[in-house]
């Protein structure tokens, strides 16, 4: 197994014999290729969970750049779905992962990727930002680009160049273009006479000129990110702020799937945004102005606006009609929606199909009997939301 290096074969058969490992992040995919090709499944478990639960601001760059010298190797396709949930994790807290010494010391190849995605949540402006700071260092300069020498330039320029076709220039705006871009010299003369073309012919939009998700409205879900974070900005408008920012409250994944994590996490909070991702791959979900708690006749919580919605194509959106019974409370439960209920999440709903939804209190005559395709379900996951400044 020429592709292993002795230091891990090590530390693999220490694991075997004693059931223990202490591992370094930066071998953790190292020693999960090798689990996985010997077979040893708790082992490659235990390394699955150490990067999901170690998965930070601080480390993700870290980790991105090791999965990705492990996925090109022999044998480390195992190593391609941690690639994947680093990029994610990435683009959701770009604004903060670009800040790190990681993030300027990425290979090419990594930063490549980072700066190709749709989901990287950075204004253009600031990707390009970040890509100049990259180059800037790999060149070894440090002086602003007034001031640069042309050998300089030129180094600077010889990093920049693979990236420039994956920087999104035409989004970028005009005095920033003229003030910060061309200064360095980097930018195709194509590119610039494009930008003017573009101008005058207000010629049709493409993936150059398509906007990235700028914004990250719901930090730290896993349900509404990558191709579920175009919901982001429909939520929030069926809310009535565009620009509403959510702090994640409770993660049935995380916190656990029973009716007492999620009556400890959340009873008490509003205004409440619940998102729930079937096993199907569905997304149903709620929001309530007002939160779960004990009181009210049968346990039903009154509220002045509510609504349920169903994450289709398109998005479907059933506003409050009975406001009595917006919320049901149940401590044996989790989130109910809706008398009868509406929508109604069981206790431990990932290992039974008890949860279900049943339409009444909320929609219209002519809205479907339930915000699922079937009407019992199991869920993978759910997580509930409150304003950010709450």
């Amino acid at each position: 197994m020429p592709h292993i290096q002795p230091e891990t074969f090590r530390l693999f058969i220490q694991y075997v014999y004693t059931g223990k490992l202490l591992l370094q992040d930066s071998g953790v995919f190292e020693m999960m290729t090798l689990a996985a090709d010997l077979g040893v499944e708790d082992l490659r478990s235990a390394c699955e969970d150490h990067v999901t639960s170690t998965l930070s601001v601080d480390s993700a760059c870290t980790l991105l750049a090791v999965a990705m010298e492990i996925h090109d190797r022999p044998g480390g396709k195992s190593a391609s779905s941690f690639m994947e949930r680093c990029i994610a994790f990435i683009g959701d807290n770009a604004a903060d992962c670009v800040k790190t010494n990681a993030f300027l010391n990425l290979p090419k190849e990594a930063l490549i990727k980072l700066i190709s995605s749709d989901f990287l949540c950075l204004e253009e402006e600031e990707v390009w930002r970040c890509a100049l700071a990259w180059a800037k260092q790999r060149a070894g300069v440090t002086q602003p680009t007034a001031h640069w020498t042309e050998e300089e330039r030129a180094r600077v320029c010889h990093h920049l160049a693979p990236l420039m076709q994956h920087i999104r220039l035409l989004l970028i705006e005009s005095s920033v273009f003229a003030e910060e871009v061309e200064p360095t010299g980097a930018v195709p003369m194509e590119v610039s006479l494009e930008r003017y073309r573009r101008a005058a012919l207000h010629a049709q939009p493409d993936h150059n000129t398509q906007p990235r998700l700028a914004v990250n409205m719901f930090a730290g879900s896993a349900i509404l990110h990558q191709d579920k974070s175009a919901f982001q900005s429909v939520i929030n408008n069926w809310c009535g702020t565009p620009k509403q920012s959510w702090r994640l409250v409770f993660r049935a994944s995380t916190h656990g799937y029973s009716a007492q994590a999620f009556h400890s996490h959340c009873d008490g909070i509003s205004p409440v945004l619940l998102l729930v991702q079937l096993s199907r791959g569905e997304v149903v979900g709620g929001y309530s102005s007002a939160g779960w708690g004990p009181g009210g006749a049968g346990g039903y919580v009154s509220a002045e606006r509510a609504f349920l919605f169903a994450l289709s194509e398109p998005p479907a959106r059933h506003p409050l009609l009975k406001k009595p019974f917006a919320l049901c409370y149940h401590p044996d439960c989790g989130p109910i929606f809706g008398a009868g209920a509406d929508l109604f999440i069981s206790s431990n709903c990932n290992t039974n199909c008890d949860s279900y939804s049943n339409l009444h209190s909320y929609g219209d005559p002519i809205a479907p009997a339930s915000l699922a395709s079937e009407y019992n379900f199991t869920v993978l996951d759910y997580e509930i939301f409150t304003y950010k400044h709450q």
